[in-house]
């Protein structure tokens, strides 16, 4: 091994630590490779460090360590060290809105075409429509929904729906309407989960309403770049969203106790209550500031819609999860 030479850690694979062990994330291969705390204290001592250097403090038995994580492309050898930078962490949001959910049901009264139409002028890319089991909504008004949002900025919609509502969403409709990601049938009696030749996702499950309530497994862990970056600085389940719930009204989430008005009161604006400091309030606590949270190693890749409470000067979840386990681990 050149001696002369430099080992850099890929800007791309960060090292995060936590009380329940450690974590290099592969933020272009979106995946998580665990290690131990002494590699992960090795590999922040030794980024960007001379071979020679390293040997020098190390001994001749780092050059497995190295040859181990350049075979795992986590790290490289390079001549010129400061010819590559870490990744820029400034974040840019293009539209306002990110996503909202839309809740029909049987109390609804409120005009959810106009809804869609205002979420579209904040430029929402995501929606979830759940409808629910006893609404009675009709396959003209669902199809007068899709119709509004054939112009809109909507990227993904991922529907809810009573199983009685399969025969609406037919292959010609899924072909009509190519911003369908997914469909969740209630109240089946076929629990199948498929993909159809559109990569739409197909779920049939025998509850007959959604549990809001969120279930916080490793399984459901999902990180991009532009994520891990976001949720350094924000809520990435909660940034930017914005939920109306089949009473009309207004939430950060569906299952939060807190309210910010209802749609029944014809002065309310959901761009004034989306734009109000007080609704963007949890957008900025990340993880990074929830205790317990902070000290996970998942803390940049777990999506909780979970409601957070202030106390005692501290942020806390509402509902933590049941994974976190503190690590008992020999740092040497």
């Amino acid at each position: 091994m050149n001696k002369n030479k430099y080992l850099k850690v890929f800007s791309d694979c960060y090292l995060v630590g936590g009380d329940n062990g450690y974590l290099i994330y592969d933020l272009s291969r979106q995946k998580l490779l665990s290690i131990s705390q002494t590699a992960y204290n090795v590999l922040k001592e030794i980024d960007g460090k001379s071979i020679d250097y390293i040997i020098s403090k190390f001994g001749n038995d780092i050059i497995k360590i190295i040859d181990y994580y350049i075979a795992e492309d986590v790290c490289f050898l390079t001549e010129t060290p400061t010819n590559f930078p870490k990744i820029s962490e400034d974040i840019y949001f293009e539209n306002e809105c990110y996503s909202a959910i839309i809740e029909i049901g049987a109390s609804t009264n409120y005009d959810y075409i106009k809804v869609i139409n205002e979420l579209n002028q904040l430029g929402c890319q995501m929606l979830m429509l759940s409808i629910k089991s006893d609404s009675d909504i009709t396959p003209e008004e669902i199809l007068n929904i899709f119709d509004v949002t054939t112009d809109s900025f909507l990227t993904c919609i991922d529907l809810i729906v009573p199983s009685s509502f399969e025969n609406i969403f037919s292959m010609d409709f899924l072909n009509q309407n190519i911003r369908i990601c997914s469909i969740t049938y209630l109240g089946s009696e076929q629990l199948i989960t498929e993909e159809n030749e559109n990569y739409v996702q197909i779920k049939r499950i025998k509850e007959k309403e959604l549990n809001w309530t969120e279930k916080i497994v490793p399984t459901n862990f999902t990180f991009s770049m532009k994520s891990f970056i976001e949720s350094k600085k924000y809520n990435i389940a909660l940034n930017r969203k914005i939920c109306i719930d089949e009473f009309g009204f207004i939430r950060n989430y569906i299952n939060h106790q807190k309210h910010f008005g209802n749609l029944s009161d014809t002065s309310t604006s959901i761009s004034q209550v989306f734009r109000s400091p007080e609704f963007q309030k949890k957008w900025k606590v990340s993880n990074d500031l929830i205790e317990k949270c902070k000290l996970c190693k998942f803390r940049y890749c777990c999506f909780s819609n979970t409601d957070l409470d202030y106390s005692n000067d501290k942020w806390h979840k509402v509902n933590f999860c049941q994974y976190f386990e503190p690590l008992k681990e020999n740092p040497n």
